[in-house]
């Protein structure tokens, strides 16, 4: 998708924009993939709801701890295969927060 923007756009658009260092772009790419894999999970989650197990081994709490946990790895995969590509865009949205906030401190 063409509104979907690349790391390395975001990157060259930063380096143009202002003065963030390498270190700090390393720490708004991970932040920025965490946001996104628990964006995917929460949009995940309704998949699992109103889906019954019963049987020998279904149900209980345990199952919906289960659950939870399977839905957040969904999610970090799903960043860590790229397919969606949100987190180029919110690190590009902190970058440009963080040059605002550093600017008004200057």
């Amino acid at each position: 998708m063409d509104a979907l923007v690349s790391t390395v756009d975001v990157l060259k658009t930063s380096q143009a924009v202002g003065n963030v260092t390498t270190t700090e772009k390393e720490k708004l790419e991970k932040i920025a993939k965490d946001f996104e894999s628990v964006f995917m999970a929460q949009m995940l989650k309704p998949m699992w709801e109103g889906v019954d197990t019963d049987g020998l081994f279904g149900g209980g709490p345990g199952e919906d701890v289960m659950k939870d946990l399977l839905v957040q790895e969904y999610g970090k995969s799903m960043v860590r295969n790229d397919q969606h590509g949100l987190s180029p865009a919110i690190m590009d949205a902190m970058i440009r927060m963080q040059e605002a906030a550093n600017a008004h401190i200057s």
